[in-house]
């Protein structure tokens, strides 16, 4: 028991420690990645801010995975009792306060979305449906409420919501293309990135 606990304890010191120094690296060279991919598109600055956001996530937890944890089980003796120590219970703590804090991000993030579309759904119906691919499509459904005004909404059963008042502001050029731009959110899997930002604590 002991020798797992002290497993748990180093492997997350080692995803601490390493997720710290990342992070700092990258949020050191953030505003000089963003210049540099801006003569690009805007997908692919947003492609490469997201991926280099949850990189030292990734990262810290591969080398955990990969190699702390097997240097660990293999070269540790099982049959010490040692102590675990101050430092890598404090490091581990904190390994666990993120995860857990990452967790309740997420668990919030998809609470409300769903409170929300429970009160959009009140009253809804469905209008129509856009092609997301060509395997799928999504629903296009209006709410009678002010919100939303225009969003997409979902990640395994995405569908696209508007208001009754936003399909009378537009015209019906404006609209198509408001409805464009969330069927790309969709394609692109947007609401699934963002919750896995959520994750992310810091």
């Amino acid at each position: 028991m002991i020798f797992a606990l002290r497993g748990v304890a180093v492997s997350l010191s080692m995803a601490v420690i390493l997720y710290g120094c990342l992070l700092l690296l990258v949020f050191s060279m953030w505003r000089r990645i963003w210049h540099a991919a801006q003569p690009y598109s805007p997908r692919f600055c947003a492609n490469v801010l997201w991926w280099l956001r949850l990189a030292p996530l990734a990262m810290a937890g591969a080398v955990t995975f990969l190699f702390a944890v097997p240097s660990f089980v293999l070269l540790e003796p099982h049959g010490v009792e040692e102590a675990i120590g101050v430092m890598p219970t404090a490091l581990g703590v904190c390994g666990i306060a993120l995860l857990l804090a990452g967790a309740w991000n997420g668990a919030l993030a998809l609470l409300r979305s769903s409170r929300a579309l429970k009160r959009w759904s009140i009253a809804a119906r469905t209008i129509g449906s856009a092609p997301v691919d060509c395997n799928r499509s999504v629903s296009i459904l209006r709410s009678l409420s002010a919100a939303p005004p225009l969003t997409a909404a979902g990640i395994f059963r995405p569908t696209v919501w508007l208001s009754a008042t936003v399909e009378a502001v537009l015209s019906e050029r404006e609209l198509t293309s408001a409805l464009r731009h969330e069927i790309v959110h969709v394609r692109r899997k947007d609401n699934l990135r963002k919750l896995i930002l959520r994750l992310v604590a810091f």
